[in-house]
Formats: structure tokens, sequence, C-alpha cells
């Protein structure tokens, strides 16, 4: 009797540890908040030059589960500012919003399979400015953009590998693209790709990421992110590409400096030239933020 009661004592134990390991659960959270703020004001000043003020924000949070091999993550980043020189109205300088979702599970050391989302758009609606040739001194406006229009989708199913700590390169045979146009002006004269009067263009293809996160010396760090696109459809090898890079200079534990660039060639955008035919250019921009940042909340 005994022997049967240690027998059924090992088998539970034995079971809830099993359970244990196959339920544990780990959720790791991570968020900090950023402000920036820049003037110059300028009384009688014989150098010249205009008064000026410029103010920005940045927000990015994550939300990562893992259970066993198991690992979903979830990340919204976004960052918006604007600046006023002289007499001109306020007008943005920075509007970007990424979310995105990945749920990936482990195959062996090193490597996994995953399937990710990420959603880019801005919030604002964003214009260019030119001189108004009747009313001297004056600008027009003109609406190139406004929120989802456009805005990116991408939905990829592929695998992930990671080379080292620093360096994770992700290869997705099966890759949905969508521009989104949800503004009826830009729609109706096919801006950013999309067929006029329609408001969504879907491709499918294969992507390729390449991420490396490396430690530069203490309080500073560089992330760079390459994504290249090419659709299955007769434009194939085509490369749509998107290259991020992020550098981050902390002074102490409230203020940190950041040098962040953006590199997009996507061959749906044209660009309009003076007498002459659109052409697709490469797109550029760099933002230098210095600023307070706080930690939202760090790793449970």
């Amino acid at each position: 009797m005994k022997k049967y009661i240690l027998l059924v004592a090992f088998l539970i134990a034995t079971v809830t540890a099993q359970a244990q390991t196959i339920d544990s659960v780990t959720i790791v959270k991570k968020g900090s908040w950023g402000v920036n703020f820049a003037n110059v004001g300028l009384s009688n000043w014989a150098g010249g030059g205009e008064n000026s003020l410029a103010i920005g924000t940045v927000f990015n949070t994550s939300l990562t589960r893992v259970k066993g091999k198991g690992t979903w993550k979830n990340q919204v980043d976004f960052a918006l500012g604007g600046a006023k020189v002289g007499e001109q109205d306020f007008r943005k300088t920075d509007d970007n919003m990424i979310m995105l979702s990945q749920y990936s599970k482990e195959i062996k050391s090193n490597l996994a399979w995953s399937l990710t989302g990420i959603l880019r758009t801005q919030l604002l609606e964003g214009n260019t400015f030119a001189n108004d040739p009747i009313n001297i001194g004056e600008e027009i406006a003109t609406k190139i953009s406004s929120f989802m229009a456009p805005g990116y989708l991408s939905l990829n199913l592929g695998i992930d590998h990671k080379i080292g700590k620093n360096l994770s390169i992700s290869f997705a045979p099966a890759a949905g693209k969508f521009t989104f146009v949800s503004d009826d002006e830009l729609s109706a004269v096919g801006a950013y790709g999309v067929d006029p009067g329609e408001k969504i263009r879907a491709e499918f293809g294969t992507n390729l990421l390449a991420t490396l996160s490396v430690p530069l010396m203490e309080n500073i760090s560089f992330t760079t992110t390459a994504n290249f696109f090419t659709p299955y459809a007769e434009t194939f090898g085509t490369i749509d590409v998107n290259w991020e890079t992020l550098l981050v200079m902390k002074v102490n534990k409230w203020f940190n400096a950041t040098f962040g660039t953006q590199l997009i060639y996507d061959a749906d955008i044209l660009f309009a030239q003076e007498g002459g035919n659109p052409t697709r250019e490469l797109q550029f921009k760099h933002v230098l933020n210095f600023g307070a940042n706080f930690a939202l909340f760090t790793a449970n």
C-alpha cells in the first residue's frame, strides 16, 4: 500500500511539474515616452534669422508573451513632431506610426517559423507648399497624405534565423503587401500605386527582413532594419526597400539623444517632375532628437 501511495505521489508530482512547464507563461512589458523641444527667439538681431519653435514626442511600447517554444510579440512605435518658423503656420516635421504583431515558434536553436503583421501609417495630413503666383508672399498647400493614405500592411509567413546575439534574418516566401489610400482625393488620382478611384492595392510575393542591433559602447546603441519585398507578378525582381537606422545615446536616466534615418524605394510611388514624366525616386529622411525620456514600465 505504501508503495502505491509513493507511486501515485510520484506520478502526481511528475504531471504537476510537466503541467507547470507546459503552462508556464512569461510576459515581458517594455515602454518609454520621450519629448523634445527647441526654441530660437530673436529681437533686433543684426545677424538676421527668424524665430522658431519645434516640439516632438516619441512613444514606444511592447508586450511579449512566451509560452513553451511559442513567442507572441506586440509592439507599437509612434513619433510626431512639428515646427513653426517665422510667420509660417505650425507644420509637421515627423509623423510615423508602426504596429507590429508576430507569433513565432521555435523549430530548433536559433531557428523558428513565424507569422508577422506590420501596419505603417501616419496620423495627420501632410502637405507640400509652393509660392502663390497670384498672392505674393503667400503659399499654396497641396495635400499629399493623411491617415491611412498611405497605409501599408505587410503579412509575412516564413522562417526566422538568429545569428549570434545581434543579427536576425527573416525570410518569408509567402508575403502579402497591401497599400491603402483611404482619402478620396488621393484615391481619385491613383496616389501611391493604387488604381484611380480604388482605395487598396494588394500584392503577393516574397519578403526578406534583416535586423542588426549592437551596443557600440556604454550608453550608446545602434539598430538597423532592412526590409526587401518583390511581388510574384510580371514585375518580379523589382524590389521595394525600406531601410531604417536608429542611434541612441543615453545621457543619463532621464535624458537621451537619438538620430534616425529612413530610406524608402517603392516602385509604385511616382514623383512629379517639372516639364517631364513622373519618375521613381529614393525617399530619405533623418531625424535628430534630444530631450527627456521616461520609462513607462520595465520588464516584469
